[in-house]
């Protein structure tokens, strides 16, 4: 019933979403070739609307390929530059507003040590999260489904009526929320009490939490005495045996997921879990090499993703950060899906920082904690003992005095301890994994 009042008011206040709910599960139906055909058509005009649009992207264009496409003219997508953060930082700061009707500002944490900010359509919004629940259907853990989010929490704490708020809305979707940004072994005990009390279908949680929790259910038996059904796995990639200890220990079945701040879900396992099905057609998703030009299937690549439905940002090509590989089998899935499938995503490893106790708590915080202090560009967290780090930060010309940096540093004790010693440095670039990735933290 609730799902039914859901997308009822989502179209009473204009926002399309009964349309779009029932547009997503259309494209399930589609045959490859008809995908194919519609996101070839929402590509060529997101990308004229673009150039309209945005000078600075239209400049870019410009330069890339020494001229302008004519309005009507076809544009091949190799003739097109990659979009990349900085490119977006800078046309961020350059707008004096939003540059679409019924649009509004998100913001990434900085998984690859920068904050970026965008503009998002309404309708751009109600697609992401019309897919994003397609997605979580494949495990089983819809709207309306019970199920358990191992999760963080929002760094500052909300105003008492959007706590209420938040807190009906997931009532009514039957969401249970535990915070997973400090999760020593009596939160973990916590909650394995609370996963006992609510009896969910499916848990969904950061990989590296979960992952946590398989083994605290594994060393003390009897904590945990509700087995969910389904795992739905975030922000991080598995290693090699940790979904035979998460199957083992907490769930019958693990799914991985695959997405970003930017558009929330990219890619999603079926039940074959033979890699990430790039679902829903507000998406388009490539893999190129080095120059920009597309790879035959099969190879590794940059991962670049167009947003064919926000028409509040040139999300066009926009490289992700992270390096992936398309699946080369031509064999269409035995779910019958028609989306192609991302055989692998590399780079989606997060870090741990340890405590002065040699307690290890996950790095995902500190995206959310950074994204709040506009004056810092980029960040990277250096560790080279157990309780000790130094947080490298880019900030241009600002001045980073110890006004600021205290305010950054209280933070971080707040989740790290208070015997932590936190020290700071003003740097121009920040280190590079192999991959290409800026990870959080960097242990020596």
């Amino acid at each position: 019933m609730y799902l039914f009042f859901n997308k009822l008011y989502g179209q009473l206040r204009g926002y399309g979403r009964w349309r779009i709910h029932r547009d997503v599960w259309n494209s399930v139906g589609m045959s490859p070739d008809k995908l194919d055909e519609l996101q070839d058509e929402l590509f060529q005009k997101r990308v004229h609307d673009a150039i309209r649009r945005f000078p600075m992207y239209a400049a870019k264009v410009k330069a890339f390929r020494r001229h302008l496409p004519g309005e009507d003219e076809y544009v091949n997508i190799e003739e097109l530059p990659i979009w990349t953060r900085e490119d977006q930082n800078r046309l961020f700061d350059s707008l004096d507003g939003p540059p679409a009707e019924n649009s509004f500002v998100h913001a990434t944490g900085g998984s690859t040590g920068k904050p970026t900010r965008f503009y998002v359509t309404r309708e751009s919004y109600e697609w992401r999260t019309a897919v994003s629940n397609y997605g979580y259907c494949l495990a089983g853990a819809e709207e309306g489904q019970k199920s358990f989010y191992v999760w963080g929490t929002p760094i500052r704490n909300p105003a008492l009526l959007s706590r209420i708020k938040t807190g009906l809305h997931h009532w009514l979707q039957r969401r249970t929320y535990f915070n997973s940004f400090d999760f020593d072994d009596e939160q973990k005990l916590r909650c394995c009490k609370a996963i006992n009390r609510v009896k969910p279908y499916s848990l969904v949680g950061y990989t590296g939490n979960l992952v946590e929790l398989a083994m605290f259910v594994r060393d003390n038996p009897g904590a945990l005495k509700w087995k969910a059904k389904t795992l739905i796995t975030a922000a991080e990639g598995l290693h090699p045996g940790q979904r035979e200890l998460l199957e083992e220990y907490l769930v019958d079945e693990v799914f991985q997921s695959y997405g970003s701040r930017e558009f929330m879900m990219i890619g999603m396992e079926c039940w074959q879990h033979n890699g990430y099905h790039l679902l829903g057609t507000n998406l388009y998703t490539e893999v190129v090499d080095e120059n920009g030009c597309s790879l035959p299937h099969g190879e590794l690549g940059r991962i670049v993703v167009t947003d064919l439905r926000n028409y509040a940002n040139p999300f066009i090509r926009y490289e992700i950060g992270d390096m992936g590989v398309i699946d080369d089998s031509g064999d269409r899935c035995p779910c019958k899906l028609p989306f192609l499938r991302l055989k692998s995503v590399d780079g989606r490893i997060q870090e741990v920082i340890i405590k002065a106790d040699g307690e290890k708590l996950t790095a995902l915080f500190v995206p959310h904690l950074m994204k709040e202090f506009e004056w810092v560009d980029g960040y990277q967290i250096i560790q080279n003992r157990p309780g000790d780090i130094t947080v490298n930060i880019i900030c241009g010309e600002a001045d980073m005095n110890s006004g600021f940096t205290e305010k950054i540093a209280d933070a971080l004790r707040g989740k790290l301890g208070a015997d932590m010693r936190i020290g700071f440095a003003k740097v121009d670039v920040l280190e590079k994994s192999k991959s290409g990735k800026t990870p959080i933290v960097i242990v020596k």
